[in-house]
């Protein structure tokens, strides 16, 4: 394995298979975490922490805030099957989105910060003590926020930072949503907030 490292990026990758995209892989992020602190007012508690693989045949990624803040990037093309939007570009996309579920769950206050320095960092939940939940409750209260809303975050940020395209707007969305206003339907709050997940709460009025 081989790094790139700058100021508020360290960028682990297989070398040399994946050296070809940490150029773009940086500059997506970087363009990412300024709009990220723009938005939110968001200083980022460390350093990022990205992993490149491609250990799979089909692109994903998942964030954490805790015990550090860090994305983990596979670099295959994104499944496209059952998707209601294409992705303009992989990784623009995917740098667009796990940003914003670290700047959520990292986002912090003097209380956070205190404990955080009491802790020397932030605890992660470890089943077999179960007093680190405390301990990660007080260093990142907002990891444990429901799924739906950090996932409908990110895609909201994605579709804006994607010139509007993207999960939280397209034509399907726009379909059902004018469908729904002109037929008079109830929206649910959960079921806006995140579609994928909430469709099945949808009644008409």
């Amino acid at each position: 394995m081989n790094r790139l490292e700058t100021d508020n990026l360290d960028l682990l990758y297989f070398d040399p298979p994946e050296t070809y995209l940490t150029p773009y892989v940086a500059r997506s992020y970087l363009n990412s975490l300024e709009f990220q602190e723009k938005i939110f007012g968001w200083k980022p508690w460390e350093k990022m922490t990205i992993l490149l693989k491609d250990l799979s045949d089909f692109g994903n990624a998942g964030a954490r805030s805790s015990p550090n803040n860090a994305i983990i990037v596979d670099i295959a093309p994104l499944n496209q099957s059952f998707e209601t939007f294409s992705a303009g570009e992989r990784v623009f996309t995917l740098m667009n989105h796990e940003p914003v579920h670290v700047a959520t769950m990292d986002a912090w206050n003097s209380d956070d910060a205190f404990w955080r320095d009491v802790f020397h960092g932030k605890p992660f939940p470890n089943n077999k003590h179960p007093e680190t939940i405390l301990y990660n409750y007080l260093t990142a209260p907002r990891t444990n926020v429901p799924r739906w809303l950090l996932e409908g975050s990110a895609v909201f940020f994605e579709t804006w930072m994607g010139g509007g395209l993207g999960r939280a707007q397209g034509g399907y969305d726009e379909m059902v949503f004018r469908a729904m206003v002109r037929d008079d339907a109830h929206f649910s709050i959960r079921w806006a907030s995140n579609r994928k997940v909430c469709s099945s709460t949808f009644k008409a009025a």
